[in-house]
């Protein structure tokens, strides 16, 4: 189609805004999705000063910078076919400067006159979240914090949300994530993760500039009537439909279960399994109704081809009807309800490329594509941006936390939890500023019938999922326990202190075994000693 088009374009970098004249732009590209943009627009600027002439280039000292680049670009039509103000139909977004290029051309108006220098510049952008957290790989641990928490600390100040979620909201009592660039995941996928695998809704506001979570996709707002005389086609789109049935696995031996959630559209025999292995009964009745919750039939999309600058609004998020007040067959699509925009394309070229026709101006003709697809207002599918899981476990150093006994004493602990009853170590992690994690009071030193809990200040290993951890393995040994290497020694030492303990060691003199029982209690010790042809009892309290 070929429309006269009103643009708005204000370009910033390091905080310097440039009004570029829309009779300026000479092409763009926009992508716009529910939850973001992606986009392009190329413009020409005059510069003929050093040659007396009236144009100056101001842009070209910021442009060449590093600075961060911001661009926000609005559209709207000269004019429109209906009682529609244009205002109405105008379209909006913004985003952050990923890459830029500018090309110095020259062209001479008269001859014998000195040539007139342009630059045509070229800017591809997208919206701040993916700008931004794409580019950010943090590893961090928080305790006793809601994953809202998190977002507002590693957001940065180009990036505004608004939440309305208690899920978002609700306090953890550990989040854990290492982002590492290797995997390619990073803190936007780490969003889009989370908001996808707990069913909510990540939005973005391209009028506004700002981002939303929501447990549910907004059905506010009127409709807006949608004229047939706005498309050249229209086509109706039904998705694959799933044909399994989601399967819920709980491998705890002490509380095994399958859940299966009915799919009326499965195949026979066709699952998709979730597993857990968890003591916590609750932890799986959430995931079985989390997984219940997700909508499994897809429903019906449109996707529509403009012919001409569509006169309604038509920004992700925008709700139109499709019905025969607006022009349109029953036959071809009966809509019972109204329809919600999730993608909207445009391509455009100026239909004069060169520098000056329109140059200065506030509009210009341009030669455009415009496609928008829909789907039913009532659809509870979450349309989010294609993400790169987070890999887990990450693997941390910690000190196991005893309350028992002296600061000195190598004692044993364990908390039992209010909500499950499930007894758990306590673990410092000195990394994060000593916060304290949990991991369960399971048999980790050993088989499960020599019971030797892992004691206070001991190094251990700790595997940690999102929001859960355990500790894999010890890393050193007690410092009383090691022997020297020349007696080929084994040594097993128990108790809370160095003059309060049991120490029972077995090592070779002479290339002959030796067995070392020791119980010392302050000056009172006790002995056993077996050795070749030699058994040696001994008590006796020191003196001093």
């Amino acid at each position: 189609m070929r429309e006269n088009l009103e643009i708005s374009l204000s370009l910033s970098v390091g905080g310097t805004a440039h009004v570029i004249p829309g009779g300026n732009v000479r092409g763009f590209s926009l992508r716009m999705e529910a939850w973001g943009v992606s986009g392009s627009v190329e413009f020409v600027m005059q510069d003929d000063s050093s040659w007396g002439g009236k144009y100056t280039d101001d842009l070209l000292a910021d442009f060449v910078k590093a600075d961060l680049g911001e661009v926000s670009i609005s559209i709207k039509p000269g004019h429109l076919e209906t009682s529609t103000e244009a205002d109405d139909a105008e379209l909006a977004t913004s985003g952050i400067v990923l890459e830029k290029s500018v090309r110095e051309e020259t062209t001479q108006r008269v001859m014998d006159e000195p040539a007139v220098l342009f630059r045509r510049y070229r800017v591809t952008f997208v919206d701040p979240a993916q700008a931004l957290w794409r580019q950010h790989f943090p590893c961090a641990l928080y305790t006793q914090k809601s994953f809202k928490d998190v977002i507002e600390a590693h957001k940065g100040d180009k990036i505004s949300l608004t939440y309305d979620w208690d899920v978002v909201t609700t306090t953890a009592s550990q989040i854990f994530f290492h982002l590492d660039p290797a995997a390619r995941s990073s803190f936007y996928d780490l969003v889009i993760w989370y908001v996808r695998h707990r069913n909510g809704v990540f939005t973005f506001d391209h009028a506004e500039g700002t981002y939303s979570i929501k447990g549910a996709k907004d059905t506010s707002g009127e409709a807006k009537e949608l004229l047939l005389d706005d498309l050249s086609a229209m086509t109706s789109l039904f998705p694959e439909v799933p044909r399994y049935k989601p399967r819920v696995l709980n491998s705890c031996t002490e509380s095994t279960a399958t859940n299966l959630i009915d799919n009326t559209n499965a195949a026979t025999g066709m699952v998709r399994d979730t597993l857990l292995r968890t003591p916590i009964a609750q932890d799986v009745d959430d995931r079985v109704t989390l997984e219940t919750a997700r909508p499994l039939l897809p429903k019906r999309e449109v996707e529509l081809s403009f012919r001409r600058f569509p006169t309604v609004p038509v920004s992700p998020g925008s709700l139109v009807d499709i019905s025969t007040t607006g022009g349109h067959s029953s036959n071809l699509i009966a809509a019972t309800e109204s329809f919600r925009v999730i993608l909207l394309s445009l391509e455009a070229r100026a239909a004069d490329d060169g520098p000056e026709r329109t140059y200065g101006d506030t509009r210009a003709n341009f030669s455009l594509e415009c496609t928008a697809r829909l789907e039913e207002k009532s659809e509870a599918r979450v349309r989010l941006p294609s993400s790169v899981d987070p890999r887990f476990p990450g693997f941390l150093e910690g000190k196991v936390v005893s309350a028992i006994g002296a600061d000195t004493d190598i004692t044993y602990d364990f908390a039992t939890d209010a909500d499950t009853s499930i007894d758990q170590y306590t673990v410092e992690i000195p990394l994060f500023e000593d916060q304290e994690i949990s991991a369960p009071y399971e048999p980790e030193s050993g088989a499960g019938n020599l019971y030797l809990p892992l004691y206070k200040n001991q190094r251990v290993l700790v595997a940690l999922d999102f929001t859960r951890s355990t500790v894999v393995r010890m890393i050193d040994w007690r410092a009383e326990a090691k022997v020297a290497k020349d007696g080929q020694g084994q040594h097993l030492f128990l108790g809370k202190t160095s003059t309060n303990n049991t120490s029972v060691l077995h090592d070779y003199q002479d290339d002959k075994p030796v067995l070392r029982v020791l119980r010392t209690n302050d000056k009172d010790t006790v002995l056993l000693r077996l050795e070749e042809g030699k058994m040696t009892l001994k008590v006796e309290e020191t003196e001093g």
